[in-house]
C-alpha cells in the first residue's frame, strides 16, 4: 500500500457505510464536502448496480493555509466508497501531500488524523484491509 492511501473492506451496505465513515470523520474533526457520487452501472451484472461517492476531509487549520494550497484534497484527504458485494463496501483514503514534505509540514495533523479514522472504521466492523 501506498503511505499516501490507505485502504479497508467493511463488512456492511454502502448506506451504513457512507454513515460509518461520515461519522468516523466529523468526530475527527473533519469537515466534509462531496466531491462526487454516483452508480458504476456499465461495470455490474444486469439488474445489479454498484454505488460510489467521493468525499473531500479537510481539518478547519487547513484553511488557514488555503493560500498555499490549491484545493480541499491538497490540504486534507480524499475518502472513496464502493460498493463492491451486496454487504461490503471498499473504503480509501488517500492523502496527496504525504509524499511532499513542504505540504505535509504545513498541515501534519492531517495523517495523524486519518490515522485515527481508520481506526474507528477498524472498531466498526472492518472484514479485511485491502
Amino acid at each position: 500500500m501506498n503511505p499516501e492511501e490507505r485502504r479497508l473492506i467493511l463488512d456492511c451496505g454502502f448506506d451504513r457505510a457512507v454513515e460509518i465513515v461520515l461519522d468516523a470523520c466529523l468526530e475527527e474533526g473533519f469537515t466534509i464536502t462531496t466531491a462526487g457520487a454516483g452508480n458504476l452501472q456499465r461495470c455490474a451484472s444486469p439488474g445489479r448496480s454498484f454505488r460510489y461517492a467521493l468525499l473531500d476531509a479537510t481539518l478547519p487549520e487547513s484553511s488557514l493555509h488555503a493560500g498555499t494550497m490549491t484545493t480541499p484534497t491538497n490540504s486534507g484527504c480524499r475518502v472513496s466508497l464502493f460498493e463492491i458485494a451486496g454487504s461490503w463496501t471498499l473504503v480509501t483514503v488517500e492523502i496527496p501531500y504525504v509524499c511532499h514534505p513542504a505540504t505535509a509540514s504545513a498541515v501534519p495533523r492531517v495523517a495523524d488524523q486519518v490515522a485515527q479514522v481508520m481506526r474507528r472504521l477498524v472498531d466498526a466492523g472492518v472484514l479485511n484491509a485491502a
